[in-house]
């Protein structure tokens, strides 16, 4: 990297209680990390080209943003759908139509849910040896096919197979997005394109609940089809099908690995050299052995998977935006028709946007997710008091629903803390990401049985009291992440361009050798490296 500046920082006189808060400190050097606050402008925050000054790499940015952002929006979309198909279906007709009794829906979605834990855990292997572009439209494929069959379900047990055969190929679209969200955008960038990736998934619950409404008003029993079951045909033929042959085309993979009818070949360079400066390594040449204990050893003896396993195990179980709570219990006030409960069930979906945008936003504008996490945390345990609670009244009640998706709003600023933590190994970087992920996931399908039985509806006061706890819990444990992370950092701060010393006495650690060996000071007052050294600089200040 030609443009690499570094920045020579003197650690004494340091405020460790003030700067411990700060959670770029060592992740960007003075120079990437200009201040935000003179003037916002949306499209430079969101193209800021600051260290380069090219045109090119935004123009690289907006086509990613495009061809990765909206692809994954569209995507998490057709899944969302699909998913809340499953909800609307149940107050649909669904339920009689199957003779679904007392627990049947919670443990439905346990049950299917299975499939996409055991599914996913191969892709620990093939996420960093096989082009994305091939292997997730291909798994898309196959969710779409037994999504359609969902139609065809003439039972219980038949619907449950379905269902548990979809996940299996559904399973794998969550951490493929992430680790090629990871392979492309910078830190203070990822979260606002994952905003994109859950606007998807809201979208999904909004229009859900209309479609839904829709197609029972239209048509219900049209060829003897009960309306929740041309939910399934319709989502999969109009829906889930188009976005598959359209991934075969628009995802570009990865920088190392880019197969791409878009990207030009310098645009494909300047990735490339973007990842270098955001000290992102993808895969390059011949991957360790995948068996090998060392792969393993670095999994599970490291303190950061089992930190990152807690992290991403409390987000999962604290969301009661997908418990089915709302709309359950708009229908047990008995004074609202199918179609009306339907469209009523989208409104805490279409207020998440707004949460989703102010977490995802301000966490990249503020570079601060920690806060993020934090205070969504604190919002959602307000909802779950007053729902826990219960007797209030009737605009608490609706303040609480309608606030739950604060409960998922912090879930890009999550899964970009995850993608900064992994992005120095590729091939641990899947395995982690496939372990905590499968992990996290398989606790959300046993947890709700116990906590949020269908027999509780519509107060569901065991679930919210464990979505209270699972929240207190994350909100403080983003604490926790974040000196850890912090600790991360600095221990790669030449990798992000940060060369460290302190010249107090009493801990004195003296500037670096390769700075006067390799680096010239320029007028800007940062270091860069000399013409001559630009070969071998590499593996000299990697030891450093």
């Amino acid at each position: 990297m030609t443009n690499r500046s570094y920045e020579l920082r003197n650690e004494n006189g340091r405020n460790k209680f003030k700067k411990f808060f700060d959670e770029f400190e060592y992740r960007l050097n003075s120079k990437d990390r200009i201040s935000r606050f003179t003037s916002f402008n949306l499209f430079k925050f969101l193209y800021p080209s600051r260290v380069t000054n090219s045109k090119a790499e935004k123009t690289l940015l907006f086509k990613l943003d495009i061809l990765i952002g909206l692809y994954f929006l569209m995507l998490c979309w057709s899944k969302s759908v699909d998913t809340n198909a499953y909800t609307s279906a149940y107050v649909s007709g669904m339920k009689e139509d199957l003779k679904m009794v007392k627990n049947d829906y919670v443990y439905t979605s346990s049950i299917t849910g299975v499939g996409a834990i055991i599914f996913q855990i191969p892709f620990m292997y093939i996420l960093p040896r096989y082009p994305a572009h091939f292997v997730l439209p291909i798994m898309d494929l196959g969710w779409t096919w037994f999504t359609f069959a969902c139609y065809r379900a003439n039972s219980l047990a038949d619907f449950r197979a379905y269902r548990f055969i979809a996940n299996s190929f559904g399973g794998a679209y969550y951490p493929v997005s992430q680790y090629i969200l990871g392979s492309w955008y910078g830190p203070d960038e990822i979260s606002s394109r994952v905003f994109l990736f859950f606007c998807g998934q809201l979208l999904g619950g909004v229009t859900s609940g209309l479609l839904q409404a829709r197609i029972f008003k239209s048509l219900n029993m049209i060829h003897g089809l009960a309306g929740w079951r041309w939910m399934f045909i319709i989502d999969a033929i109009a829906i889930s099908l188009p976005t598959c042959f359209l991934g075969f085309f628009l995802i570009p993979g990865t920088p190392d690995k880019c197969y791409s009818l878009f990207l030009t070949d310098e645009e494909i360079k300047i990735a490339r050299a973007r990842a270098k400066r955001f000290a992102i390594n993808n895969p390059k040449g011949k991957l360790p052995k995948f068996f090998s204990w060392s792969n393993w050893k670095k999994l599970f003896l490291s303190p950061f998977f089992w930190i990152l396993c807690v992290f991403d195990t409390v987000s999962w179980n604290n969301m009661t935006a997908f418990s089915g709570s709302y709309t359950l219990w708009l229908k047990s006030l008995n004074k609202y028709s199918v179609v009306k409960v339907n469209n009523l069930s989208t409104l805490p979906a279409a207020l998440g946007f707004a949460y989703v945008a102010l977490c995802s936003f301000g966490s990249d504008f503020f570079r601060c997710k920690w806060a993020f996490i934090f205070f969504s945390n604190m919002m959602n345990a307000v909802s779950c008091i007053i729902l826990i609670k219960w007797d209030v009244s009737s605009s608490a009640k609706w303040f609480a629903f309608l606030t739950t998706y604060f409960s998922v709003s912090a879930s890009p600023c999550l899964w970009s803390i995850i993608n900064d933590f992994l992005r120095f190994d590729p091939q641990l970087k899947a395995m982690t990401w496939i372990a905590i992920y499968s992990f996290s996931q398989s606790t959300y399908s046993w947890i709700p049985t116990l906590t949020w039985k269908t027999v509780e509806s519509p107060k569901f006061r065991t679930g919210y009291i464990a979505s209270l706890c699972f929240t207190l819990v994350y909100a403080c444990w983003s604490i926790v992440v974040l000196f850890f992370y912090k600790r991360n950092e600095k221990n790669h701060s030449v990798d992000n361009g940060i060369i460290l010393y302190n010249d107090d006495p009493e801990n004195k650690q003296e500037i670096p050798a390769f700075v006067s060996q390799y680096l010239e000071l320029k007028d800007d007052g940062y270091y860069y490296l000399r013409e001559s050294n630009k070969l071998e600089y590499s593996e000299e200040i990697s030891k450093e």
